[in-house]
């Protein structure tokens, strides 16, 4: 496949001196934003911090260590400081180039370093045999072939870890008269390279969406969709930044965004009384939003109307959400290079959801629900269930019948 350039995007860490330079001079009004500033409480650790690191490198004016290269991987790339900044720059992009100078130089974090070679040796993130993509999901290879012009990209974390969220998901959009595909066989689907792009593996990454992009164009499919907002965002904004853009005629959506073309149809499916129990109390249901799908693709809206359809759960907000929800914890290659702060972040969260007395907590994330079902024997209190949004529809059109 030929690679393309896209000469108007930013591709290299000197197009955004300016932008790193004002960083490093900011009043720094962003840190409180910043999941491992409240960890740590280090300035190293801020936005700020990480940006004056950076431009130091950049300029040549300051060595960069061992340390400062750990500060620039111990970021998660949820993107919160942006939401608070008022020019919305792009630090998380800029963090992003600066891993991919620190790994030509071969000074990565000795974790991140089994990242790029298990996802090139296996074609995943969980170092799974690659012939196991879909091995948990046999039954949903032979289902008849509908009308409809859709593929579903599963990803790694569903497909290795949460294949529930594969199963509602197939059942959800069968209740709508809709079968979709999946991408199988040695040359189908591999790992979006979402969590290598992060971390500055930007050839293994390139490796990846070529391969992905061929099966989607080959196999002819006009819809992609995905139930997870790292994989939806690679399909639809890396890709083409990598080179390797789709064809025009090709849709990538998140399975929120696909599902709101049918939410008079799915409120049909889900509005039965019968669901609710007056003699039971409705649960509290919390939304977190995923830092991809909400900042990255601002998609905020659309899963707080489908689980508004459902007439047996009562929707509350986190203290802290939109764009300037809390991070799971689980972004930017984190835990792979600093677990324990990255399980901190998680705890956070978890709390959060307790004082707000969450029942339910649930994301569009098959990533937010590892790290929170991880974590979740360690907070007292914490949410009792803890679901992917495709599982509470699913069950919510069960019982609905």
């Amino acid at each position: 496949m030929t690679q393309l350039k896209s000469p108007d995007l930013p591709s290299t860490l000197d197009d955004y001196a300016k932008i790193s330079r004002l960083c490093s001079l900011c009043s720094r009004m962003c840190r409180h934003s910043c999941p491992t500033h409240l960890i740590t409480r280090s300035d190293a650790c801020s936005p700020v911090g990480r940006a004056l690191i950076i431009e130091l490198y950049r300029g040549k004016k300051s060595a960069l260590t061992e340390t400062a290269v750990d500060r620039l991987y111990q970021c998660n790339l949820c993107g919160a400081c942006k939401a608070w900044c008022k020019p919305r720059h792009e630090l998380p992009q800029i963090i992003e180039l600066a891993r991919e100078r620190v790994v030509a130089e071969n000074r990565t974090p000795t974790g991140i370093l089994t990242l790029d070679t298990e996802v090139t040796k296996y074609n995943n993130v969980y170092a799974a045999p690659h012939k196991n993509r879909f091995s948990k999901l046999e039954s949903l290879l032979s289902l008849p072939i509908s009308d409809q012009n859709v593929v579903y990209f599963v990803g790694c974390t569903t497909a290795y870890r949460h294949p529930e969220i594969a199963m509602a998901t197939t059942d959800v959009l069968l209740s709508l008269g809709i079968t979709p595909r999946f991408l199988t066989g040695d040359s189908g689907e591999v790992c979006c390279g979402s969590p290598l792009m992060r971390a500055g593996f930007t050839k293994t990454a390139k490796e990846l969406a070529e391969q992905n992009v061929a099966a989607i164009t080959q196999a002819g499919f006009q819809t992609v969709l995905a139930t997870c907002p790292g994989c939806a965002r690679a399909l639809r904004k890396d890709y083409p930044k990598l080179g390797f853009p789709l064809p025009k005629k090709v849709q990538v959506l998140h399975i929120t965004e696909y599902l709101m073309k049918y939410q008079h149809q799915l409120g049909r499916l889900v509005d039965n009384p019968g669901i609710v129990d007056a003699k039971r109390p409705v649960p509290l249901v919390g939304y977190h939003d995923p830092c991809h799908l909400g900042r990255e693709l601002g998609v905020y809206e659309p899963p707080r109307r489908l689980l508004q359809l459902i007439p047996s759960i009562d929707l509350i907000e986190f203290q802290h959400y939109r764009d300037h929800a809390d991070c799971c914890g689980g972004g930017g290659a984190l835990p792979k290079t600093f677990p324990a702060l990255a399980d901190a972040i998680t705890q956070t969260r978890l709390q959060d959801a307790s004082q707000a007395h969450i029942e339910i907590l649930v994301s569009a994330c098959p990533n937010c629900k590892l790290h929170f079902k991880q974590i979740q024997p360690q907070v007292p209190d914490a949410p009792t269930q803890i679901l992917d949004i495709v599982e509470v529809l699913a069950n919510a059109i069960r019982a609905g019948k």
